[in-house]
Parts: structure tokens; C-alpha cells; sequence
């Protein structure tokens, strides 16, 4: 087996940091981050379409401050696992697809979409900041798609490089 360039070890060993950290940090700062996600809502009224009603602005709150800590709770999840599947993923592409161009091509596809946990810090952030849905969107439209369709395309073309190397062989 072969190593993969530093790049995608430095993103994998990053992400799984990052969401090892995130998770002890979540256990000890939930009630600061809720605090926090309730001052941004309420400084945002408009944003949040708030009506003037208590009982109706309270709501909107928790279901925005529910959202924000999703967010949170997906970023460690991810992180973690998407980092070990950068590792492997780019173990592999090191190993087995023979042409310069197609692993350097593959490898940056990887690291690129190894960064696809801080999508949801960044839906963490601005469905407080945004709106719930407006922050959604953002995130999902700007942040979680490219990446993720990265990491799918990686995916892929490792699956057609090794069709064509073992079809090649074949014959």
C-alpha cells in the first residue's frame, strides 16, 4: 500500500481532530451555545419572522435554536467519519489508479470533499444568523453540495479507474 499526499492525510487527520473535539466541547458548551443562538435570534427579529407573539416567537426560537444544534451535532458525526473515510479512500487511490493525472485528480477531489463536515458548522451559524431556511439554503446550496458532490465524484472515478484497470487486464 501507498501513502496518500500529505494534503489528504492533513484533512483527514483534521476532520477527525476537529470532530473528536467538537463532541467534548458540545457535552460542556450546549447551554453558552443555546445562550448564544438565542441572542443572535433575537437581535434578527425580521429575519426569523418573528409576529410580535410570545408564544409564537418563543417557538420559532426553539425550532432555530434546535436547528443551530443539529448543525453542531452533524459537524461531529461527520467529521469523524468522514475524516477515516478520506484516510481510506485516499489509501486506495494511492495504491491502485496507475495514471499521474487521474490519482492527482482524484486525490484533490478527496480533500476537497473531506471538508465537507464544516457545511454544518456553517449551517450551525447561519440558520442563526440568516433564518432558519434562508441558512438552510446557504448552507446546502453553497457549502454541503460542492463538497459532498466532490467526495461522490472521487467515489466514482475510483470505481471507473479500477473497472478500466481490471478490464484492461482482462484482455
Amino acid at each position: 500500500m501507498k501513502r496518500p499526499p500529505w494534503l489528504v492525510v492533513v484533512v483527514a487527520l483534521v476532520m477527525i481532530a476537529l470532530g473528536e473535539t467538537s463532541g467534548a466541547v458540545m457535552s460542556q458548551a450546549r447551554a453558552p451555545f443555546a445562550d448564544w443562538a438565542r441572542a443572535r435570534i433575537a437581535a434578527n427579529p425580521t429575519v426569523h419572522g418573528f409576529a410580535g407573539s410570545a408564544e409564537y416567537d418563543e417557538e420559532v426560537t426553539g425550532r432555530t435554536v434546535f436547528a443551530a444544534e443539529a448543525g453542531l451535532s452533524f459537524f461531529h458525526t461527520h467529521a469523524e467519519g468522514v475524516g477515516v473515510i478520506v484516510f481510506v479512500v485516499g489509501t486506495v487511490i494511492a495504491t491502485v489508479v496507475p495514471w499521474t493525472r487521474a490519482r492527482a485528480g482524484l486525490q484533490a477531489l478527496v480533500a476537497l470533499g473531506g471538508l465537507f463536515p464544516l457545511g454544518y458548522l456553517v449551517y450551525a451559524i447561519a440558520v442563526v444568523e440568516r433564518g432558519r431556511e434562508a441558512g438552510v439554503e446557504l448552507a446546502e446550496r453553497w457549502v454541503l453540495t460542492p463538497l459532498g458532490s466532490a467526495m461522490i465524484a472521487a467515489l466514482v472515478g475510483v470505481v471507473v479507474v479500477l473497472a478500466i484497470s481490471v478490464g484492461r487486464r482482462a484482455s
